[in-house]
């Protein structure tokens, strides 16, 4: 939604704002609460079409989140879909640079992805752990431009489903939002637990669900 955030150089840093704090975007939205409700309808229509499209034996592959990403962000960006061309850096924190992302994202697969069949994850811990693993290494690699976590999210979301578990619930607050946000810090630095422990209690609000 906003670029503020991150210190960003190449050319998808386009705004519709002086204020460089709506991105450049297909329906002309200037305005950033509104640019916000857009990409939350977009993301729930993502979710009702992948719902509806994924097979059972269908693995999560580079490939896949890259639909993933564009079923959510195709109507509003027109780089939805597609590696990031840009630098992105926050807070000391530098994300792998572009020229770099085709292997990020291929040893990510191989390495990662791979290892967890959704045949494999019948018992919640390993559950947990692997999506842990899953999301806390893509958002080490930071490989879209925007909507990285909701990206990941929708598919480890599909991952429960073949799992036979419902979608998680994660915590909306803002102090889930920021306990998140140290997840991945800690991700970066090759420590999945807190990541995990994230899914966990994901996984827990969604069995508590009517």
């Amino acid at each position: 939604m906003t670029a503020s955030r991150y210190s960003v150089g190449g050319s998808e840093n386009e705004y519709m704002d002086l204020e460089q704090k709506v991105l450049k975007n297909k329906k002309d939205i200037v305005d950033l609460h509104d640019l916000f409700v857009e990409e939350e309808k977009s993301l729930a229509r993502a979710y009702e079409l992948l719902l509806d499209e994924m097979r059972s034996d269908t693995p999560i592959s580079s490939e896949l989140i890259q639909y993933v990403h564009g079923r959510i962000f195709s109507d509003l960006y027109g780089w939805a879909g597609r590696w990031r061309t840009v630098s992105i850096s926050k807070e000391g924190t530098a994300w792998p640079p572009p020229d770099y992302l085709d292997e990020a994202m291929s040893a990510f697969e191989r390495d990662v992805l791979s290892k967890y069949p959704a045949t494999s994850l019948v018992a919640d811990d390993l559950f947990c752990k692997a999506v842990g693993h899953i999301q806390g290494e893509f958002l080490a690699i930071h490989p879209f431009r925007e909507g990285n976590a909701r990206t990941i999210k929708l598919a480890t979301d599909l991952l429960a489903v073949q799992t036979g578990r419902l979608a998680l619930i994660y915590d909306a607050s803002d102090a889930g939002r920021d306990r998140y946000i140290e997840a991945a810090k800690a991700a970066i630095l090759q420590n999945y637990d807190p990541m995990a422990s994230m899914i966990t209690s994901a996984l827990n609000a969604s069995k508590r669900s009517p």
